[in-house]
């Protein structure tokens, strides 16, 4: 729960005369502390001095008005702090109001990714600041590690590991930042898309790594932050249109003005690319940023909200938005950059319903980046002002739109019937609790049943858009599952190659029918768990209709899925989806299970994951001396639980966890 402080005036220096209306003054040497989970609300201008120091770890709104400013001098420091030991636990500004022109200075953003999204491959990010410069990127990773000075079109130039691009929306490219005419080259916009390198000129040593929580490896970004005043719109409205008609050639086979191949390089996630690229590969597909430092929700942007609810957005021919995790992106010269399967949010009838459509993946931190599919030509734009929010979870249907508007609502969320999406998740974990890959099988009554790419809008594909096949990043050749696109009677259509992420089905015509599942490459046990949606919403208690989703297994039985149930399973299996039973079919018994609670590591992190018939759990930390650490009680078991022991030295811990029935779980970690 976010702690209100309203401040409606704060002077500590009197007798300062202000060129703009400012409400709090910060004076020098002064040191002002936000904590976590606080909101510091400031109703007019802001302005520090001297060597004022201000450390937001929480949310820090200033609203003001034209005649306002802000003004953050050279000699303060205006922090926004990141916790290593939360990835939801971070610094956040909000600027409205205020004239850009009227915002100066630089606050400074310590930067932690959650993904790391290649070994070989650039990281994907934002740079969310107005005017940032060549010289603010050298000030942030030191002088001689980004090659800014070789813009030709060699190893050492363009192609080499260090050099940085930004994505070009009107002609589908990547165009190198280099140094023209000095080192106060302004790099892009707030919602230019960056691949930023992390290893030297040789390829051999990397000198960032995004996701580390060690203090020597987090990075600070300095800018001018970015307020959503409406003479500089165009650092936070994104014009989505103007796209140049590329001819890509045969399956991307043409060059770019920079002699590569256009499939050595552009990936459409939501385009089919096997046995050949579908007609809309790679058109109406636009990559961008959020351009503020506070999250931002994508969750409505498709939506026809009216008055107080809208967050200013309505584009009806949103196909969806994309973004990479970890070890997604990888390149090699001479052979360009392969990706693997992205994470993928797709919309019907105006929400998102279909992919990954949890509470969290639908916000875009600050320095995120993402793409956006239309499904047409058709020109729309993209606002963000109002799309700001300090939760890292999305705003519920019904719920007037703040950046800091609750989660829940009871209110009705107005999709079209012949536009509802009932979706199954099935999740691949390893025997300690830990996520290995996912897939995901949806129906609606508009939906399309078999191959065709063009109209089928409710499909993600896991496959790499690689010219060489060998090179194909491991996670698009090392699919975990994956399913197949579908005959009209059910089963494989042997005539199609691609693997499916998201696919989709009609929900009437296809009712009953088998969407094939593959699992491959796992050489350890390990449990599928079935995550159910309707609506763009889990539903614990099963579908609004009484219909369920079924699987069967290789011995022809089938079961029947419940959310957050699954089965324990090992070695290849190629088992079936399906949407209700088919007729004569035959209920296996005794194979579902409600997996018990594991303590294991998620990305970078210690987490508890609970079991299902834990109401209330008890978390406890101890020394390998047996001193009690941390205890944290009363903790809710519908999601993971962090550990903290990311500030703690290295070493070796005992993790308890407890139930409200006594029920308790021990685990030994290194650290």
């Amino acid at each position: 729960m976010i702690r209100k402080l309203f401040i409606s005036k704060l002077i500590l220096v009197s007798g300062i005369a202000f060129s703009q209306n400012i409400l709090t003054y910060v004076g020098n040497t002064a040191l002002v502390t936000v904590q976590s989970n606080t909101l510091v609300y400031n109703g007019g201008g802001l302005q520090t001095a001297g060597s004022a120091i201000v450390n937001n770890s929480g949310n820090i709104m200033v609203n003001g008005i034209a005649s306002d400013g802000m003004a953050i001098a050279n000699t303060s420091s205006f922090n926004l702090k990141y916790n290593p030991a939360l990835t939801t636990d971070y610094g956040q500004l909000y600027i409205s109001g205020i004239p850009q022109t009227a915002v100066t200075g630089k606050v400074n953003k310590e930067y932690r990714s959650d993904y790391q999204n290649g070994v070989t491959g650039r990281q994907q990010t934002s740079l969310p600041f107005n005017g940032f410069t060549i010289q603010d990127l050298i000030n942030t990773f030191g002088a001689g590690q980004i090659n800014f000075t070789n813009g030709a079109n060699t190893p050492t130039g363009r192609f080499s590991p260090n050099s940085i691009f930004r994505w070009n929306n009107f002609n589908s490219k990547f165009d190198q930042i280099y140094i023209n005419p000095d080192n106060n080259t302004v790099v892009g916009t707030p919602m230019t898309y960056y691949i930023m390198p992390r290893r030297n000129a040789t390829g051999n040593v990397y000198f960032w790594n995004p996701t580390s929580t060690l203090t020597a490896d987090l990075k600070t970004f300095s800018g001018n932050p970015i307020s959503d005043n409406t003479n500089t719109s165009s650092n936070f409205i994104f014009n989505l249109s103007g796209q140049q008609a590329v001819n890509f050639g045969y399956n991307g086979s043409l060059k770019n003005t920079y002699g590569e191949t256009y499939r050595s390089y552009l990936d459409d996630p939501f385009s089919s690319k096997t046995p050949n690229w579908s007609a809309d590969y790679g058109r109406n597909l636009y990559q961008m940023a959020n351009p503020f430092l506070t999250n931002i929700d994508l969750k409505f942007i498709a939506t026809n909200e009216s008055g107080n609810l809208s967050d200013g957005n309505y584009i009806p021919n949103l196909v969806g938005i994309a973004y990479y995790g970890t070890a997604q992106v990888n390149w090699q010269l001479g052979q360009g950059t392969t990706y693997g399967t992205a994470i993928v949010a797709l919309t019907s009838g105006g929400a998102f319903q279909a992919g990954d459509i949890t509470a969290n993946r639908l916000i875009i931190k600050p320095m995120g980046e993402f793409m956006v599919k239309l499904s047409s030509s058709a020109p729309q734009t993209l606002d963000f002002s109002k799309t700001r929010r300090f939760r890292f979870a999305s705003r519920a249907d019904g719920v007037d739109y703040s950046v800091t508007s609750a989660k829940s609502s009871t209110e009705d969320d107005g999709i079209p019937t012949d536009k509802i999406v009932k979706q199954v998740a099935v999740v691949v974990y390893d025997m300690d609790g830990l996520e290995i890959d996912r897939t995901y099988y949806a129906v609606s009554p508009s939906a399309t049943t078999g191959y065709n790419p063009t109209v089928a809008k409710l499909q993600a594909y896991a496959n790499s858009n690689s010219e060489n096949t060998t090179l194909e990043s491991s996670s698009a050749v090392n699919r975990k599952i994956y399913t197949k696109e579908e005959s009209q009677n059910g089963g494989e259509d042997i005539n199609q190659m691609d693997k499916l992420y998201i696919n989709e089905a009609n929900e009437i015509g296809f009712k009953s029918k088998e969407i094939p599942l593959y699992i491959n490459n796992i050489d350890q046990p390990y449990q599928i768990k079935f995550e159910v949606y309707e609506k763009g919403e889990r539903v614990p208690n099963g579908l609004s209709n009484g219909n369920s989703f079924y699987i069967k297994n290789a011995q022809g039985y089938f079961t029947k899925i419940v959310d957050d149930q699954g089965l324990s399973l090992s070695g290849a299996q190629v088992l079936g989806l399906y949407y209700e039973l088919p007729e004569g079919a035959t209920l296996g018994t005794g194979n579902v299970n409600n997996f018990q609670t594991v303590i294991a590591k998620k990305d970078s992190h210690w987490v508890a994951r609970f079991a299902k018939n834990w109401d209330k759990a008890t978390v406890e930390v101890y020394s390998a001396a047996g001193q009690l650490l941390n205890t944290k009680s009363q903790i809710s078991t519908s999601t993971d639980y962090t550990i903290p022991l990311n500030n703690q030295a290295k070493g070796v811990f005992l993790v308890r966890a407890i139930s409200d029935k006594g029920e308790i779980v021990i685990k030994k970690i290194i650290n």
